[in-house]
């Protein structure tokens, strides 16, 4: 089940914070690099978020999960995409992109990026006919691709 959460200072929002620091773990081994900002988010800086955050949920675990920032009336940004590493390969990530597919009521451009080095990312993004618009340089020279899509 896929369902909406207001970030608070409660038990689920917690659980969230937990999941992102496991699941950004290992997208920061396998950029070798260790300053990835989810990874260097207080809890306190956390609960301050903006962002809309849709939670993939089994048997009331969260098993992954999803946040936008859609600030702007023609482009959602995916800012944060995270899968427990127990559950990978069992197509979590794809149906909370689908999901957040689904929700503009009118034509806009889904935006997304992730690491270079960051290979099933990159092929969920292009299996779901996210085009690939740039490649970037970084902190710590790590490479970050971009991807967008037009939906609705």
């Amino acid at each position: 089940m896929i369902r909406e959460l207001q970030v608070k200072n409660n038990e689920q929002s917690k659980a969230l914070y937990r999941l992102q620091k496991v699941a950004y773990q290992i997208e920061a081994n396998m950029l070798d690099f260790h300053e990835i900002p989810p990874l260097m988010e207080s809890f306190a800086q956390f609960l301050k978020t903006t962002e809309v955050f849709y939670l993939y949920i089994e048997e009331d675990s969260i098993l992954g999960a999803v946040s936008i920032d859609d600030n702007s009336d023609k482009v959602i940004e995916v800012t944060r995409m995270m899968v427990d590493p127990r559950c990978f390969r069992r197509g979590i990530a794809r149906r909370l992109l689908q999901h957040i597919e689904t929700l503009p009521n009118e034509p806009c451009v889904l935006k997304v990026a992730t690491g270079a080095k960051n290979a099933p990312a990159i092929q969920l993004y292009q299996s779901q006919g996210y085009q690939l618009i740039e490649r970037k340089v970084v902190k710590g020279g790590v490479e970050l691709v971009y991807f967008e899509k037009n939906v609705n």
